[in-house]
């Protein structure tokens, strides 16, 4: 059994860590790009039966390469169906409601559509709009309020990317929570926080500052695992907000991030969680 590694460009460094966690325990593992895959493939002869792909990637051009080597036979983890529902974040939001999850108001509209804009925020009073598929972490997310003068709204449109925007109810939150879950099981002890502090933006992916989350909140950790398998997501990283009331509302779900410092705040070696998750999904040590 082989196991495939998918990278971003930049990350390397938390894949190899994966890696080397994998074959200490005794299976092949390797690491490609997306653009990559194919000759990764064909030069390591792998072969559908004796290899398990595990996606640490994903967007719109990536999901359908890996839908097609999928098509082939071979075995991805997150499967790409399942990736392009948690990247496209406002199917994502209508799976959600589907299933129950607690999540914010949120409508999809194009961008010229002020009229739609503008009765949402008379409900609201304060929205966040942003792009329908995550990226630049949170810094195309942009605040707009009903008190704001015509330009000043325009303005923050416009430095949205793409024609259609997520616009969605603010909610006033006290922590971002980021639960890791792995095979639809939590690991409480490796969960980490932000606050939001000068701004109301605050971040749990590459941040420096987050903090190691100790409270004892059995119901986050249920709602992180039943989130999970709504959305069949075997690997995630599951970001809440929790709001004044002490309550958790869904944020997004991502399947990409390096963890190195969740894994310095924490003291959990969660790669090495991943690694014997994706050996025991392979077919066991050294097969």
């Amino acid at each position: 059994m082989t196991i495939v590694l998918l990278r971003t460009k930049r990350g390397h460094s938390y894949a190899q860590k994966i890696q080397r966690a994998v074959l200490a325990l005794g299976t092949d593992c390797v690491i490609s790009e997306i653009a990559e895959l194919e000759d990764c493939i064909t030069q390591h002869d792998l072969k559908p039966e004796n290899t398990l792909i595990h996606s640490r990637t994903a967007g719109p051009i990536t999901n359908q390469k890996i839908a097609a080597i999928e098509a082939q036979g071979f075995r991805v983890i997150n499967p790409s169906a399942n990736l392009m529902l948690m990247n496209e974040k406002y199917t994502a939001h209508e799976h959600a409601e589907k299933h129950k999850l607690p999540v914010a108001a949120t409508l999809k509209i194009r961008k010229d559509d002020t009229i739609t804009l503008d009765v949402f925020l008379q409900k609201y009073k304060t929205v966040v709009i942003k792009p329908i598929y995550s990226q630049g972490q949170g810094v195309y997310c942009q605040k707009v309020s009903s008190d704001m003068n015509e330009q000043e709204r325009l303005g923050l449109l416009e430095s949205v990317p793409g024609d259609e925007i997520q616009v969605q109810e603010y909610i006033p939150y006290k922590r971002l929570i980021r639960v890791i879950v792995i095979d639809y099981r939590a690991l409480p002890e490796a969960t980490t926080y932000d606050e939001p502090t000068n701004s109301w933006k605050c971040s749990v992916c590459l941040n420096p500052n987050i903090k190691a989350y100790r409270e004892d909140r059995p119901e986050l950790f249920k709602l992180a695992e039943r989130t999970a398998r709504a959305f069949g997501a075997k690997v995630n990283f599951i970001d809440f907000f929790e709001n004044q009331h002490g309550q958790f509302i869904l944020n997004e779900i991502n399947t990409a991030c390096n963890l190195n410092i969740h894994e310095r705040v924490t003291g959990v070696r969660i790669h090495e969680k991943i690694a014997e998750f994706l050996v025991g999904e392979g077919g066991g040590e050294g097969e």
